[in-house]
């Protein structure tokens, strides 16, 4: 059983592991804002919206959902754009992966004076960081200090609707075989603890493991979180026959859920909205009108 492509698994990290080397800020100069803007990070550019600059952008990714960016052109994937393509919208600012197969368009593109933004993202610290440095290059210095305070807010208001309560165990999986999870030092881990919960792997080494089945079966997670997208829909049924994942309880008890990918595997402006609904699968009953802000 396959929950993703090939291609799917490369993007699902990617979408999650924005992380790269150097200081963007000297790369990208003191110049006026932009305001023809290309993003090939999905989560920057939910971000980009959130604070209000959606009207800049010249072009989209298939990945990037929101209906406001729908009448743009899209670049495709966003991993390995056309040089052609880019050019000829004419940007003043690209918005790019750290470090993939695109780097070489990308130092194309530096070379014709195109700014370039590369930001590291692997925790809530590290989104914060790259939600300010894009409210100062787009001159939204003000929007992303209320965004980062919304993103707070809300963080906090799932934080204590679930102090003291018992922490399940959870098994996160961004790719199916073998398996893939979420280690400690990523946003998705902070999440599950945040959220009340205890990631099974959060001992396993490196960000983005490969665990063996028989590591799952030994651990027992109290329940199975799957991320998926329109186009990699999955048959919870299957896992009851799987060999290794029937052996889970979770799967037998059914508490296998499958996550929208875009909201949990995104480090943008809805990660306290994530952090809601992942308590809320934790803890049901957790928030009342109280709790939640």
């Amino acid at each position: 059983m396959r929950l993703l492509t090939p291609l799917g698994f490369t993007l699902a990290l990617a979408t999650v592991a924005c992380a790269g080397g150097g200081d963007e800020t000297d790369r990208i100069g003191a110049s006026q804002p932009p305001q023809r803007i290309i993003s090939l990070i999905p989560s920057a550019t939910e971000t980009i919206v959130a604070l209000g600059a959606a009207h800049r952008f010249v072009a989209r990714t298939d990945f990037d959902v929101d209906p406001v960016l729908a009448h743009l052109p899209s670049l495709g994937e966003g991993l390995t754009p056309s040089l052609e393509q880019l050019t000829l919208l004419e940007p003043d600012l690209v918005v790019a992966w750290p470090d993939n197969a695109s780097r070489s368009v990308i130092g194309r593109l530096e070379d014709f004076g195109v700014r370039i933004y590369s930001p590291q993202v692997q925790r809530l610290a590290e989104l914060r960081e790259a939600t300010l440095e894009l409210g100062r290059i787009l001159g939204l210095e003000e929007a992303a200090d209320s965004l980062l305070n919304a993103i707070d807010t809300g963080l906090s208001s799932v934080r204590d609707a679930v102090a003291g309560r018992e922490r399940a165990s959870v098994f996160y999986i961004v790719w199916y075989d073998p398996p893939t999870t979420t280690g400690s030092g990523t946003f998705i881990d902070e999440l599950i603890e945040l959220a009340g919960g205890r990631n099974v792997f959060a001992d396993a080494p490196g960000l983005w493991p490969q665990v063996s089945m028989e590591e799952v079966v030994r651990r027992q997670p109290d329940i199975i979180l799957i991320s998926q997208t329109e186009s990699t829909p999955i048959d919870l049924e299957r896992f009851n026959s799987a060999v290794g994942w029937r052996e889970l309880r979770a799967v037998r008890e059914r508490r296998v859920v499958p996550l929208d990918a875009n909201l949990y595997n995104r480090p943008g402006p809805r990660v306290a909205e994530a952090a809601r609904e992942l308590a809320n699968l934790l803890h049901p009953g957790a928030f009342t009108a109280k709790t939640v802000r």
